[in-house]
């Protein structure tokens, strides 16, 4: 969402237009201040900071992979490397407040996840699902001040330098940033928890993963093949995905673009054991689409956290309106 959106609203909130506003495309005619206008597909502004927009954290020293590795030590070797990450990211995160921190956090628990869907079937059930249970539990603790970091940094701070004397707008920014800290108080008490539990016990399975593989019946296969299937496999979900959401459905568009990270973060993983049309075609259409999908549901994220603040400016005893999708 741009800043010329919501300075659009906050003038129709001055003159009573209500919440009503914010869920209606509204386009007037050209050439009218720039407070007026709504532009509903410019949801993310041309300004915004490089800091929001996804990465990829790259290792000094990537693990090697060949095409020969078994399923179960590349998953081992990949998934040491995004705990080290992760633990360094949460380091950062308890001792100060930097939204890249976070971000560096949720990127390195979406590259976890990724490798352990493309390599769950070479681990046991029950190591398998002890970290798909953790692994979404964590992004899940991360997600709403995410959403509220996002929302600040490219819909809030461009309004605001548009219309600095804004009072409705001064009022949401505000309220916004409150919602941030409330949201950061409760991620905080639910990180600290988990530097004790439980990423000890996910290092204790990478520890003990020779004893894991031997009891892991599919393990006796080799990387290479392993990951061709499943990015496959997962090409063949993401194309029956984005044909679910070609009308737009919001929660559709969701799954899509959730889908088509892991296919990407999957691919990054096993690069060196994939072919060319894998490792640059495909990635570089999966990033393209990504862009075009992010700013898509980024302005989703920003029309309700919008709804959020101004329903608190404007009945702030009443209950707020059913959410839709976050962005995580």
């Amino acid at each position: 969402m741009s800043g010329h959106c919501i300075t659009g609203m906050c003038a129709l909130q001055r003159e009573g237009a209500g919440l009503s506003t914010i869920h209606a495309p509204f386009t007037p005619r050209r050439g009218g201040p720039a407070c007026c206008r709504l532009h509903w597909k410019h949801l993310r502004p041309a300004c915004a900071p490089d800091r929001m927009q996804p990465a990829m954290i790259a290792d000094a020293h990537p693990p090697k992979l060949r095409s020969k590795t078994r399923p179960a030590a590349a998953f081992a070797v990949l998934a040491q490397a995004s705990l080290a990450r992760m633990e360094a990211s949460l380091a950062q995160l308890l001792h100060r407040d930097e939204a890249e921190d976070l971000h560096a956090l949720r990127v390195a628990v979406r590259h976890a996840r990724a490798v352990l869907w493309a390599l769950g079937p070479s681990l046991p059930r029950q190591e398998r699902a002890r970290w798909k249970h953790d692994l979404r539990m964590l992004a899940h603790a991360t997600s709403d001040v995410r959403d509220w970091d996002v929302f600040l940094a490219e819909t809030i701070a461009p309004a605001c330098k548009l219309e600095p004397d804004d009072t409705v707008l001064s009022a949401i920014a505000d309220t916004a940033r409150e919602r941030r800290d409330t949201a950061r108080q409760t991620m905080l008490s639910a990180l600290a928890g988990y530097r004790d539990w439980p990423l000890p016990a996910l290092h204790r399975d990478l520890a003990h993963l020779a004893h894991l593989a031997g009891r892991a019946l599919s393990d006796g296969g080799r990387l290479g093949p392993l990951a061709r299937k499943r990015v496959r496999r997962g090409r063949k979900r993401l194309r029956a995905l984005a044909k679910a959401a070609r009308r737009g459905d919001p929660r559709a568009v969701h799954e899509q673009r959730i889908a088509g990270k892991r296919l990407r973060y999957v691919i990054e993983a096993f690069a060196p054991v994939l072919p060319s049309r894998y490792s640059k075609d495909l990635h570089r259409k999966l990033v393209k689409r990504q862009a075009k999908l992010g700013r898509f549901v980024d302005g989703i994220v920003a029309r309700r956290l919008l709804a959020d603040c101004l329903q608190a400016q404007a009945m702030p005893d009443e209950a707020p309106p059913r959410p839709l999708p976050g962005a995580s």
